[in-house]
């Protein structure tokens, strides 16, 4: 007796398991998907912040014509830096923000779903322990630079053309452009977010490594054993 198969049947029309071309990447990219859906102050704080900057430099901007016309009495390189003043300020309180996103985000990460017992739905997917680990180590290190760098550049440009707008009708609008070097204060400021990732990319990975095996008060074990080392060091060594 032979095995036929049937006109209809999945082999015979070449359908083959939709499972079998799936990519190797998009568990990941759905690990950080739902991350961004269940914590959403990874992008809201940044946005927050942003708005209450371009709030309180739009107040203060009423006295901007009065400003620079006594600043263009200063050398150029005062000049220059007083005008990169907002812009400073602004990309690092921005930066600030994301740091402190970034641990409260990874204290939660894993302990917020042992605690709520969503853990037992999410390791019942076909998703692997390290895809979920790395999902979560990508968004302080990965997405959550990327969006604060974005909001940077749209707040300063935004205070950028407020400044424009003020300084239009009395005709000194060009001595922002003419002395505000926007470009390269992007790059530097895409460096500065990338050193700082790296430099506290072993603090996250802490943080996470705490939000997974401590039951509760994730925030006391993670400061904790640091300030008692701290103590014995002083103690013993007085260093």
């Amino acid at each position: 007796m032979t095995n036929e198969l049937k006109p209809d049947s999945p082999v015979s029309s070449g359908v083959t398991d939709p499972g079998c071309n799936i990519s190797p990447t998009r568990p990941l990219y759905w690990s950080i998907r739902r991350e961004l859906w269940e914590n959403r102050s990874i992008y809201i704080a940044p946005l927050i912040v942003s708005g209450l900057v371009m709030f309180g430099y739009a107040i203060s901007a009423i006295g901007l014509p009065h400003r620079r016309r006594a600043l263009l009495l200063l050398d150029p390189v005062k000049q220059r830096a007083i005008i990169e003043q907002p812009y400073d300020i602004t990309a690092l309180m921005l930066m600030l923000t994301a740091f402190l996103v970034g641990i409260f985000y990874c204290l939660d990460a894993l302990h917020g779903e042992r605690r709520d017992r969503s853990i037992l739905f999410w390791k019942s997917l076909p998703v692997s322990d390290l895809t979920s680990v790395l999902g979560k180590l990508s968004i302080p290190l990965v997405i959550l630079p990327l969006i604060t760098f974005a909001i940077i550049e749209v707040t300063q440009l935004t205070i950028l053309l407020i400044s424009t707008a003020v300084l239009l009708p009395i005709g000194l609008w060009a001595t922002t452009w003419e002395r505000l070097p926007f470009f390269q204060l992007s790059v530097i400021l895409l460096y500065g977010i990338t050193t700082s990732v790296l430099w506290a990319a072993p603090v996250y990975g802490w943080l996470l490594l705490v939000s997974g095996w401590a039951r509760r008060a994730t925030f006391l074990w993670a400061v904790l054993p640091w300030l008692a080392v701290s103590m014995v060091e002083k103690i013993a060594f007085n260093t």
